[in-house]
Formats: C-alpha cells, sequence, structure tokens
C-alpha cells in the first residue's frame, strides 16, 4: 500500500507473509523513500550527514558542494529507485532468511543524494543511501535492462547490512583486533556481495561459473596474505592490509567476494544453509576458510 506522510515521503508499509511453519517471525516494516536535495539542487543536511558517516575513517572531505538540480539522467534513476519500492518490501522476507532469529527494524529509509557518495551505502542502522549522479556516471542509463536488476541486487545487498547490524545488537561479538574486525568486515560484506552477485558468477544448479572459479583461485591467497599479515599488524600497518577488503573494483575484493563465493557453494540455492554461518559470527570465516581452500593455503591461516 502506498501512502503519503506529513512530510511529503513515500512510505511502503508491508507484512511479512511467512507461512505459520516459517522459524523466522513476523514482522511489519515501514519502507520510506527520503532525498537529500531540493528541488534547486541544494545538498540537506540529512545527505551530508550519510556522506559524513560514509567517510568516518577516511581522510576525504565532505563538500562544499554547489546546488545543482538532477540532470535528466539523473532523474530517471530516482524514478527507477521511487518505482522499485514496492518490489523491494516483497523482497524483505527473503532476505530475512539467513538472518532466522533477527528482528529487523520497525522502519527502513532509502535515501536519494546527487553528490559526493558511492553508488549505493548504508548510513548508520537502517538508511539505504543511492548516488544517482553516480549511478548515472558508472553504469550509464537507468533504462538499460541491466541496470534494472543491478538495483534490485543493490538493495538486496544493503537490507542485508541492516539486517547484521540487528544481530550483532543481539549477539555482540569481540571487534577488539585488526584480524577480528577483517574477519568482520569479510563476514558481513561477504554476504552483502553474496546477494550483489550477477548471473555470470553462479551456474543454474546453484554453483560457480568458471569466470568466478577463476576469480576465487585468484583472490584467496591475498585472503589469506592479509589474515595472516594482520595478526601482527601495527597501528600504522592495518590500512593498507585492510585495503581492497571489500572498497574498490569488485572483482578485486579479496575478503568480500572471496567469503561470498564460498557462501554461494554453502547455499546451493537454499538460503537456509546460510543461518550457521551468519549465526558463526566473524571466526566462522575461519572455519568456511578451512572447507574451501586449498591445502597449502589453509595451513597458513590464523588459528
Amino acid at each position: 500500500m502506498l501512502q503519503r506522510n506529513l512530510s511529503g515521503f513515500a512510505v511502503i508499509l508491508f507484512t511479512s507473509a511467512l507461512s505459520a511453519q516459517s522459524p523466522i517471525p513476523q514482522h511489519t516494516t515501514a519502507l520510506n523513500l527520503q532525498h537529500g536535495y531540493s528541488a534547486h539542487g541544494e545538498v540537506r543536511e540529512n545527505w551530508l550527514a550519510a556522506l559524513r558517516y560514509l567517510r568516518r575513517d577516511t581522510q576525504q572531505p565532505v563538500g562544499p558542494f554547489t546546488d545543482k538540480p538532477l540532470s535528466a539522467e539523473e532523474s530517471d534513476w530516482a524514478k527507477l529507485i521511487a518505482s522499485k519500492v514496492p518490489a523491494w518490501a516483497e523482497m524483505i522476507d527473503s532476505l530475512r532468511v539467513p538472518f532466522a532469529d533477527t528482528i529487523p527494524p520497525d522502519s527502513a529509509t532509502i535515501l536519494l543524494g546527487n553528490q559526493g557518495g558511492e553508488d549505493a551505502f548504508l548510513y548508520r542502522d537502517a538508511t539505504m543511501c543511492f548516488d544517482v549522479q553516480r549511478l548515472q556516471h558508472v553504469y550509464g542509463d537507468a533504462a538499460k535492462p541491466t541496470n534494472i536488476n543491478r538495483l534490485d541486487r543493490f538493495f538486496a545487498h544493503e537490507f542485508t547490512h541492516i539486517l547484521h547490524k540487528a544481530w550483532l545488537k543481539k549477539h555482540p561479538v569481540p571487534l577488539d583486533t585488526p584480524l577480528q574486525v577483517a574477519l568482520w568486515d569479510c563476514l558481513t560484506e561477504g554476504i552483502g556481495n553474496y546477494r550483489s552477485l550477477s548471473a555470470k558468477w553462479t551456474t543454474p544448479d546453484g554453483g560457480l561459473s568458471e569466470h568466478a572459479k577463476a576469480i576465487l583461485q585468484r583472490l584467496q591467497p591475498i585472503f589469506v596474505e592479509r589474515l595472516v599479515a594482520l595478526q601482527h599488524a601495527s597501528h600504522e600497518e592495518v590500512p593498507a592490509l585492510m585495503d581492497g577488503l571489500s572498497m574498490g573494483p569488485f572483482e578485486q575484493k579479496w575478503g568480500a567476494l572471496t567469503v561470498a563465493l564460498w557462501l554461494v557453494q554453502e547455499a546451493r540455492d537454499d538460503d537456509t544453509r546460510l543461518q550457521k554461518w551468519v549465526d558463526a559470527g566473524p571466526n566462522g570465516v575461519l572455519t568456511l576458510a578451512q572447507k574451501y581452500l586449498p591445502d597449502e593455503l589453509k595451513n597458513r591461516l590464523p588459528k
């Protein structure tokens, strides 16, 4: 049901349509669409706050920005995202499957901006941000069929992060060392990137494509090398060792993509098989690695 709230933002209300036999409790959530820019292109404070959060661990400045109304192409992206909201609401039940005992927030926000952000990123616990300028720059016109599906994967990725943040509140885990932080990032970004994978990464029976196998073979030694080094890394060494774990070119994400491809093999088109890896927390990444790495690499893993 599409409603209009007092602020003029679109609100989608939905109730999980899970069966009575499902172990996942039903939940009603509001999904809100907001804009981080005015009609004249002025950047609003909600978008600035999201950018500050995105860059909290970097030295990149936020702004200054000039007033920049949406171009026609950027407006097409904004309209496409708005049109997707009802369908995204219907996706949430399936996204919840790996998080069996986790209740999502009562509301989540989709925030659109047009300057300074990434194509898609999460702000705090329940705001999914999309930069329509960057989407147009990186992926071209919104009307391309590949982009319609791409947005669904972006939403799935970001909402999975929302679920993982909710899981962490219920199941606190120690994140006191660089290795623990890296393993947590490998897990959360791994299942996020599992949701991001296009058809070229998998086979019809739920296995890995030849392309995926080749990329995995290249990334696995880097995965082991970085985790081993992070065991005893100094504060100054950590940023370089973490570089590329989940940021940068997709096929070079040594942590996120490696774990995502292992999870493909675990799930085999049944996401209930991922519940044990979510519940295992960051240390489960090492168990997963022991299962899939070749012997010469698994023997070097941190204990």
